[in-house]
This record gives C-alpha cells, sequence and structure tokens, in this order.
C-alpha cells in the first residue's frame, strides 16, 4: 500500500508533539523517517515509529532537546545530546559540523548520550548539499561477536559518507558494518518472511534463514567477515571511546524499555573549495562518473549504477506514489493514533 506523503508526514508530526515534542523537533525526526521508506530503507522508516514513542512516554528519549557543547576549538565539538532523540542531536550536531567547516576547512562533532537517529546518509547529504563532503558514522547496541566469538560485542555501526557530483543526485553510502542492518531482520520478521543465508547466525553460531533466532539470542553476521568487524570495531573508537561515552556491552538494545541508551556520533564536514577550486573538484567528479557508468558490462548487467543511486531512483518513484508502507506497519501506527487520539492513517 501507499500513503500519501503529507498525511504520513501530519500524522509522525501529531504523534510528537502529542508527547509535548517541540513541532520543530518533531519535524526532524519525520523527515529522516520519510527519507528512509521514500528510499525503501523501511527498516528504518515509519517502522521505528512505535518504539521512539514508547521510549518518550517511558522517559528514555527526552521529548525537548536540551544539547549541551562540553569543549569547543576551531575546528571540532564535543557534544552531550543529553538522551534527546537521535534524529535531532544528530541534525543539530551536522549543522554544527557544517558551520566549523565553512569557517575552517573542516569540522568535527563528536556527539554523545544520543539516541537511534535512523539512515545515517540523512546526515551525510546535509554537507553534501552544500558542496561539501560528509562523513558520518555511529555506534549501536552490540549485535555481532568478534571473528570466532560467541557473545555480542560489537554494534553494527553504519557509516555514510556522501560526496556532491556535478550534476544529479550526490554521490552516497550507506552501510551498516553487517551483512544487513538489524532493522532488516525485524522487517523480514513483521513480513512473516524468511532472511537471506548470510545475514546472521543463531544462538549457537549456525547460520540461519529465521528471522526470530537472529533476534531472540542470535547475532549478525559482520560484512566481509574480520574487515567488517575490524571496521565496525574503529567505529566505536571514533564515537564512544573519543567522546568519553558509552560504548560495546554498555549499550542496552532500544528494545529494552528499562534503560536509557546512549548512543554515540561522528560527523566530519570537509568544505571541498578550501582544498581545491569546486569547478576543478567537479570536473574531476564528472570524468569519475563516466568512467564507471560507461564501463564495460557484465553479460546481463543492463545498467551500472552509482553508490546511493538505485534509492534515489526509489525515491523520485516514490515522490510520485505515495510512501510504501507494510499491512503490519499501517495497522502498529493506527493503534497508536488510537492511543493518542488523533485522526487515523486512511489509503
Amino acid at each position: 500500500m501507499h500513503i500519501s506523503i503529507e498525511q504520513i508526514r501530519q500524522f509522525s508530526n501529531q504523534c510528537f508533539t502529542k508527547l509535548d515534542m517541540p513541532q520543530e523537533e518533531a519535524e526532524i525526526i519525520t523527515e529522516v523517517l520519510l527519507e528512509a521508506d521514500l528510499r525503501e530503507i523501511h527498516s528504518h522508516g515509519f517502522l521505528r515509529l512505535p518504539i521512539y514513542i514508547e521510549r518518550i512516554q517511558k522517559g528514555l528519549i527526552t521529548n525537548k532537546a536540551d544539547i549541551h557543547i562540553e569543549k569547543e576549538n576551531a575546528a571540532t565539538v564535543v557534544m552531550d545530546g543529553n538522551f534527546g532523540a537521535g534524529q535531532v542531536v544528530a541534525y543539530k550536531a551536522m549543522e554544527k559540523s557544517i558551520e566549523k567547516a565553512v569557517e575552517n576547512g573542516i569540522g568535527l562533532v563528536a556527539v554523545k548520550n544520543s539516541n537511534h537517529f535512523g539512515i545515517t546518509a540523512y546526515y551525510s547529504l546535509m554537507a553534501a548539499k552544500q558542496d561539501k563532503i560528509g562523513i558520518v558514522i555511529s555506534n549501536v547496541a552490540p549485535l555481532m561477536p568478534a571473528i570466532g566469538g560467541a557473545e555480542k560485542v560489537i554494534g553494527n555501526n553504519p557509516i555514510s559518507i556522501a560526496a556532491p557530483a556535478a550534476e544529479g543526485n550526490s554521490i552516497v553510502l550507506d552501510m551498516a558494518l553487517s551483512n544487513t542492518a538489524y532493522g532488516k531482520i525485524l522487517f523480514a520478521k513483521e513480513k512473516n518472511q524468511q532472511i537471506p543465508e548470510g545475514w546472521g547466525i543463531d544462538a549457537k553460531g549456525l547460520p540461519t534463514k529465521n528471522p526470530d533466532h537472529v533476534i531472540n539470542g542470535g547475532f549478525l553476521s559482520p560484512v566481509g567477515g574480520p574487515k567488517g568487524f575490524g571496521l565496525a570495531v574503529m567505529g566505536e573508537i571514533l564515537t564512544g571511546v573519543l567522546t568519553g561515552g558509552h560504548f560495546s556491552k554498555m549499550i542496552p538494545s532500544m528494545y529494552d524499555l528499562n534503560q536509557k541508551q546512549s548512543i554515540s556520533h561522528f560527523l566530519l564536514t570537509i568544505d571541498i573549495k578550501q582544498l581545491i577550486p569546486l569547478e576543478v573538484y567537479y570536473s574531476s567528479m564528472k570524468q569519475l562518473i563516466s568512467y564507471i557508468k560507461d564501463s564495460k558490462k557484465a553479460e546481463g548487467t543492463e545498467h551500472i549504477y552509482l553508490p546511493g543511486e538505485i534509492e534515489f531512483l526509489k525515491e523520485a518513484r516514490n515522490r510520485e506514489v505515495g510512501v510504501p508502507m507494510q499491512g503490519e506497519t499501517f495497522k502498529k501506527l493506527n493503534e497508536i493514533a488510537r492511543e493518542l487520539n488523533i485522526n487515523a492513517l486512511t489509503l
């Protein structure tokens, strides 16, 4: 099914403002969720709205952001999100990172005591839209074991790098450091579907296609084995360790409704024109893109895509037809509507 963009936007904003969240903060969260579903990254879209609402109701996410700057110099900032909504904290942090980059060529903001912030690309693209390169990393609750281990010790810490292109959309990498995002396991469970082999292992360390076996005591598999695990460890260092925040087994699951999470983010902006003239950068980007797009295709391949291109194509299509949504998500959102006494979603 498809829901009109304006209807789901108003619905989501109302959900948050009903919990006394300022309109501006509600709109930031809503737009990040909307971007995810439009790009068909449903694991980070409105599927997550119910758990966000429940955590706000229980006081595990504050309904009004109270972000403090702990340390600041010309190019770097250490920020305390004070358990605000991750989307709001990361959005404000990226604004600060961009501001620093404009002033000094580079801007690094390290954040602690935040929450789950949705799709990482949203924030890296904030920089790309302003002729800058954005690099964003976040840690999350442990979901993966060490190589050879049988205990969750490291998150599948997502990373996104976005670079503006000469024409059209930016080139954007957005990936978790597991073979798939945990939200995709949850999405498969919601759809009552098996997961592909290689996505996860069960509590005994054996490969499984059953999402329940991953969710209940199992693990996600790191992308590229030791390489993905190593990148996840370095992501943990650049986020939780570097900020003086929480990391690894210190971070509870967002579905543990008895504890606050303390998620950390790393947001870096590079102002391109302070390194090389923009016209030189964009000329080189155009050439790089042509090398890739015009390269010889393997047998059976019709199109060669740049990083992020497929998601941008999906977004363009869905902006015409509406936000795609599974029936179970639709049902859960309307349960929230009844609870909060707001207008239900309609088809």
